[in-house]
């Protein structure tokens, strides 16, 4: 399980763009990721436990072992006292299980007081067994971890069995580590992902990364490319410009007076008034956004435009328009479309 999930780890390409590094797969299949992830940690960590809990009682074996045949083996100086400890603990809870099974026959043939006192002292017996069974048990790994490499074969082979499976769970533990930081790597990049999708209506760092790496696919088109000419885009757009109005305002100044029984007001004075110019978006035609590697173009049902990317002076996005303004043009051209951010993403990497 855990070589598959390190297989699947370097599966993807992470590319290292002016944003930090990105990975070459969707925020799904990152979401994915980090889920599968995380299930993994939690059954390594589990399947884990076992062989670390086999080591410690084949530990604890070996040095029982090591105790009871002390005189086969050359006790180094730093464990003599500690050695000494467990013997005598050994013997402790050895005298205990002998003293509970003498009690276990005292109860029987006691009477109802004498067994509620049987039971009490077999109680405070066996809480005593408990506790040095404890503190024996640490001093028997510790024991065994810290003797020679060499003691007496029966010693060696149970704790080369409890080394190899503490190496077992090593790897597991280690495997578990990587998987861990795998998740932590994927929840970092997907913070940033969701915000430059909230931020441009697009996965930019991913759409960056891709262009890094494999730069731009070719797209069909309506327009006519020249030789060497490749179409990277190509939309529904309509096009617009500004265009201006004049109109005048201004007052009247004078008195009115009305001629007969008409009813009709004849007006003495005079009308003051100034121009006044608005500017309004006006829609021309509908047709095809066109990004090319050298040119930017429109094709209409009764207008079509082409400007060369180097004439190019500058752009700016709206939520749902895209203008560009041309060199040797007063007034820019304006393309509404659905993802007028994406089209500028691309006109950017394009003409960079």
């Amino acid at each position: 399980m855990a070589d598959l999930m390190a297989q699947q780890a370097t599966a993807w390409t992470i590319v290292q763009t002016d944003a930090g590094p990105v990975t070459l797969a969707s925020v799904e299949a990152l979401q994915a990721r980090a889920v599968q992830l995380r299930d993994w940690v939690a059954k390594a960590a589990a399947s884990a436990q076992s062989p670390r809990t086999q080591a410690d009682e084949q530990l604890a074996a070996g040095g029982a072992m090591l105790v009871a045949r002390a005189t086969d083996w050359a006790i180094p100086a730093n464990l003599q006292l500690t050695t000494q400890q467990a013997k005598v603990l050994t013997d402790r809870v050895v005298a205990d299980a002998h003293r509970a099974a003498d009690l276990k026959g005292q109860e029987s043939a006691a009477g109802v007081l004498g067994r509620i006192g049987v039971k009490h002292h077999e109680h405070q017996v066996e809480q005593d067994r408990s506790q040095a069974a404890i503190q024996l048990h640490g001093l028997l790994v510790s024991i065994a971890r810290s003797a020679p490499l060499s003691t007496f074969a029966e010693a060696d082979q149970q704790r080369k069995v409890a080394f190899d499976l503490e190496t077992e769970a090593g790897q597991v533990d280690a495997q578990i580590d990587s998987a861990q930081a795998s998740a932590k790597a994927c929840d970092d990049e997907l913070v940033h992902r969701q915000e430059a999708v909230k931020a441009m209506g697009f996965d930019s760092l991913y759409e960056a990364a891709r262009l890094k790496t494999s730069g731009a696919q070719p797209v069909d088109s309506p327009l006519i490319l020249k030789a060497g000419e490749q179409a990277y885009l190509s939309v529904p757009t309509t096009l617009a410009r500004m265009t201006t109005r004049t109109h005048y305002a201004g007052r009247s100044s004078g008195f009115s007076f009305p001629i007969g029984h008409t009813g009709i007001r004849y007006r003495v004075g005079s009308f003051r008034g100034e121009p006044v110019q608005q500017q309004s978006l006006t829609k021309l035609d509908t047709g095809t956004f066109v990004l090319t590697n050298k040119r930017l173009a429109y094709v209409g049902r009764t207008k079509s435009t082409s400007v060369a990317l180097d004439k190019v002076m500058h752009f700016e996005v709206y939520n749902d328009a895209l203008s560009v303004a041309r060199e040797g043009k007063e007034n820019p051209d304006f393309y509404l479309m659905s993802n007028p951010r994406y089209a500028a993403f691309l006109l950017n990497w394009v003409v960079a």
